[in-house]
């Protein structure tokens, strides 16, 4: 078994992002929006935080109490966003059920959503145009450039259907692109026999946020299995993966931590450093 750590991907990733950052006058700015106390939204802020810190990026956050109302909520943001200008903007997940997280989104800037909320920006994401991907998808591609693995003509199965990485994730891999051309089958929670369409996939990413769904009975020996999900309990961190067991049959796989969430961390920050320098290209345009 092979494990894939993230680690070294995200090193490579972050020293590419230093010789990126002269080209850029300024230091970017990232704007973080927790509503609530989400546990899991806490800790990818703060996660950014010290990345932002040790890349000499600025960065934000925008704390709002999970009773906030969405009026309210978009009030705040336009005036954050008024005051501070960032470069990127994103809003934590989850946030409560009773904001309109579609209608709070749309007040974000197009250049500067970076991780692709808004739904025009996935839209145009879905055509195969997106300026930027969303970071967590975005992640499991780069961890399989870092470790070579191929897609093309790889049966992909995607537990998750999610607009954060499931979808997305989905519409990357089956994409015209050196890391596309894949055939890939998408579950979710309406999935019948589950089992069947994992066990016989060559690669399994998984990303519900249920500890422990992927049994070792659930998949082959020849897979590799890239674990997603994050969930909190008692101070720690699961994966939707049963690792100890599943990691003994797979020839390769991620753990958490320390997989895919240091990965994402970075290719947040490589989509700021491109709206950073698309901003300053249209500012030079303007000026001409």
């Amino acid at each position: 078994m092979k494990l894939l750590s993230g680690k070294n991907v995200a090193e490579s990733i972050f020293s590419d992002l230093l010789a990126k950052l002269k080209q850029v006058d300024e230091a970017p700015r990232l704007l973080s929006v927790i509503i609530g106390d989400n546990p899991a939204a806490v800790n990818y802020a703060r996660a950014k935080g010290r990345k932002a810190s040790a890349l000499g990026a600025e960065f934000n956050i925008l704390s709002l109490s999970g009773t906030i109302s969405s009026r309210d909520a978009e009030k705040e943001l336009r005036k954050k966003i008024k005051q501070w200008d960032p470069d990127g903007i994103i809003i934590e997940r989850p946030v409560p059920e009773h904001i309109e997280f579609n209608e709070l989104v749309s007040h974000i800037p197009p250049v500067a959503d970076i991780d692709c909320q808004r739904m025009d920006t996935f839209g145009m994401l879905c055509a195969g145009r997106a300026k930027y991907i969303p970071a967590t998808a975005k992640a499991v591609i780069e961890i399989m450039k870092f470790y070579n693995i191929q897609t093309e003509g790889k049966n992909v199965t995607i537990v998750g259907r999610s607009i954060t990485v499931g979808l997305p994730l989905s519409m990357v891999l089956m994409s015209k692109s050196k890391y596309g051309n894949a055939t890939v089958c998408v579950c979710h929670s309406r999935t019948k026999k589950l089992a069947e369409h994992t066990k016989y996939a060559d690669i399994i990413v998984v990303a519900v946020g249920k500890p422990g769904l992927l049994k070792e009975n659930m998949v082959s020996e020849d897979t590799t299995v890239i674990d997603v999900g994050t969930t909190y309990k008692d101070g720690k961190l699961y994966g939707d993966v049963d690792f100890e067991n599943v990691a003994e049959k797979v020839s390769a796989i991620t753990p958490v931590p320390g997989g895919v969430g240091p990965v994402t961390t970075v290719c947040l920050f490589q989509n700021l450093i491109t709206a950073a320098l698309e901003r300053k290209k249209q500012k030079n345009i303007k000026a001409r």
